[in-house]
């Protein structure tokens, strides 16, 4: 099944964001990115990328459509410029355009809208929903001023490619990467640490600077901004909570995201260590988890079956299957209410790419939120499925996994996921009628019902 699919820390703050609906006045381009880019070199226009959101779940009165997910893009005064002015590209919710896309530029937010220079380079971001045209022609002026600057990231980046490397530049090119979410690689931190004198990292605002840029663990950057040890304790002793997660975090992603391109197990070992280490010591019991799932997210990108399915298989029998569902969600209802004012801080500093760990359950509402009990043990048993194994014990256990969520909190993407898995076991009868239920469910629950029908119908044909 082509299910969309979502990074584990960016699924709740997608359930929460307000969606808009389809932008019908907007003329987009038919042909795919890479040919509108291709034609905008040409012509020197910028583009519009838009990434849509989910639309409005269907039955729902006109009215009420319009008030919570009408948006001021489609007005007059804003549909004129960008038309006028930009190449518009959209990305449908869900698509696989809009997957390929949203990795390629680091979308965990929907709707955003990117502002790209005719190079392709992206000069401004925005996200979110609003009656509001202004906000957008702001947008669109910000844009504007930032395409004829000749400080622009465009600009920039083709300063460092003809090699430019004092440490000025080199601030200003990190500042303005992370302003717009761009990435920043291992290599340009590097660079600008290389280029500052020892006495600098006695310096409390340029080693928070170069923490907030995501160093990997163990990389020259790391080592020389932890060279005076009183100031980095004093640094997470005083900054808020808040903005020391968002480090944390972009520091243990680029680690395990370098880990991964290199396959590198003993770096992917220190990336998991260090985000063990950011929880207290007497909070071991967390500590070892995150630490887990970190080897696991780096055992599944690399599809090393033979380390990712047992230690998956013990991690949720051990974490979910053999704890009190109630204890679990109080834990992971404590760590969210942590997490939830910097989920998405602003500007852009830890926008990591998504990924295919997790299946995305459809919410309408806040009133309706999933149990985060039930969306975790379902993301385990889709991850073997996807694994790919046909070994009956693993498919066995993951079949359990997906009955006990159905259990706690019976949705469609559930049933779809053990219909999957009995249809693996050779169970194929079960796996048809669990299907027919998810259909069922996706009727009542005001979802789309398509991509569940499709699996429907291969599993009668004996194809899934």
């Amino acid at each position: 099944m082509k299910t969309v699919l979502f990074r584990q820390l960016a699924v709740l703050f997608l359930l929460l964001a307000t969606r808009a609906i389809s932008a019908q006045q907007l003329k987009f381009e038919k042909d795919s990115l890479g040919a509108v880019l291709q034609r905008a070199q040409r012509l020197q226009k910028p583009v519009f990328l838009f990434f849509a959101s989910a639309p409005p779940a269907p039955g729902q009165p006109k009215e009420q459509v319009e008030k919570k997910y009408g948006t001021g893009l489609d007005d007059a005064p804003v549909a004129d410029v960008l038309e006028r002015d930009f190449l518009l590209v959209k990305a449908p919710f869900g698509s696989l355009q809009s997957q390929r896309l949203a990795r390629r530029y680091y979308i965990n937010t929907f709707p955003t809208y990117l502002y790209l220079h005719p190079d392709g380079t992206v000069l401004h971001r925005s996200f979110g929903n609003t009656h509001e045209a202004e906000r957008y022609l702001r947008d669109i002026t910000t844009f504007r001023q930032k395409l004829a600057s000749p400080d622009n990231l465009s600009a920039l980046e083709k300063r460092y490619t003809q090699g430019e490397r004092n440490v000025q530049f080199l601030r200003q090119y990190l500042t303005t990467k992370r302003s717009v979410g761009a990435p920043i690689s291992p290599e340009l931190l590097d660079a600008y640490v290389q280029e500052l004198p020892v006495k600098a990292f006695d310096d409390f605002s340029e080693v928070v600077f170069v923490y907030e840029c995501g160093p990997i663990v163990e990389s020259r950057a790391y080592k020389l901004a932890r060279l005076n040890k009183k100031l980095v304790d004093s640094m997470y002793a005083t900054l808020p909570l808040a903005r020391r997660s968002v480090f944390n975090n972009l520091i243990i992603s680029n680690t395990m995201r370098a880990a991964i391109t290199r396959r590198d197990q003993s770096l992917a070992m220190q990336g998991a260590n260090f985000a063990r280490g950011t929880w207290p010591a007497r909070d071991y019991s967390r500590g070892a988890r995150v630490y887990e799932q970190n080897m696991l997210h780096y055992y599944q990108a690399l599809r090393d079956t033979a380390q990712y399915l047992p230690m998956l298989t013990r991690f949720y029998e051990r974490h979910y299957m053999a704890g009190v569902p109630d204890t679990i969600r109080r834990q992971q209802a404590a760590q969210q209410a942590m997490r939830g004012p910097f989920q998405n801080p602003q500007p852009y500093p830890n926008l990591a790419k998504p990924d295919s760990t997790v299946k995305m359950v459809w919410v309408e509402s806040k009133d309706q939120m999933p149990d985060m009990y039930a969306v975790d043990l379902n993301n385990g048993a889709w991850a073997v499925y996807t694994s790919g194994t046909r070994r009956s014990e693993y498919l066995t256990q993951a079949m359990r996994w997906s009955q006990r969520t159905i259990s706690l909190d019976p949705r469609a993407p559930y049933y779809d996921t053990l219909a999957h898995l009995l249809y693996a076991l050779h169970l194929t009868t079960e796996a048809e009628v669990t299907q027919q239920k998810a259909i069922a469910q996706a009727k009542r629950e005001g979802q789309p019902t398509d991509q569940y029908q499709e699996v429907l119908r291969k599993i009668k044909s004996r194809t899934l």
